[in-house]
């Protein structure tokens, strides 16, 4: 976790958050000790407190060699005398199901390539697809087809692999 104060300041951190921000983007002068993504996830948080965007003050970023961070940004409380409570940052790994999301995201998976995509990462043979699915185990087969040739791929495992950052 790092602190920011309402200038983006970096007022403290966690033991292990140097090794984080050594990973990420180093920020726009004058706040290279603050990387691009936490700035992003910080300013996300000012304009949800603003009004101004719902979204969420969160971010999966990519690290290098198939590795996600998960950014996630809030308020701290107000128990100290600065008359704004400073923002925290937290980083890090991307929880699988999100990592499965980007992933079909990126690749721009159709509705039904995502479930089957899901299914197989939740260890469901084909027969067990066709069935949730209310399809065909052909027509399973024809769909990650589709899928493989979209991600590159030629098997689900190479595939769960690639999605999971666990590929060469």
């Amino acid at each position: 976790m790092l602190t920011l104060d309402a200038d983006m300041a970096v007022v403290g951190g966690t033991a292990s958050v140097e090794e984080w921000l050594g990973l990420l983007q180093a920020g726009p002068r004058p706040f290279q000790r603050v990387p691009a993504e936490v700035l992003n996830v910080a300013a996300q948080l000012l304009a949800r407190e603003a009004g101004v965007d719902r979204h969420p003050a969160s971010a999966r970023v990519h690290i290098g060699s198939g590795q996600w961070a998960l950014l996630q940004a809030s308020r701290m409380d107000s128990t100290g005398t600065a008359a704004i409570p400073p923002l925290a940052v937290t980083i890090q790994a991307c929880p699988p199901a999100a990592r499965l999301d980007m992933f079909a995201r990126s690749f721009g998976l159709t509705t039904r390539q995502r479930e089957l995509f899901e299914l197989a990462a939740s260890g469901a043979d084909t027969n067990a697809m066709a069935d949730a699915l209310g399809i065909g185990a052909h027509t399973v087969q024809d769909q990650f087809k589709q899928i493989f040739e979209t991600c590159g791929v030629h098997s689900r495992a190479t595939l769960l692999a690639l999605a999971m950052g666990a590929a060469q």
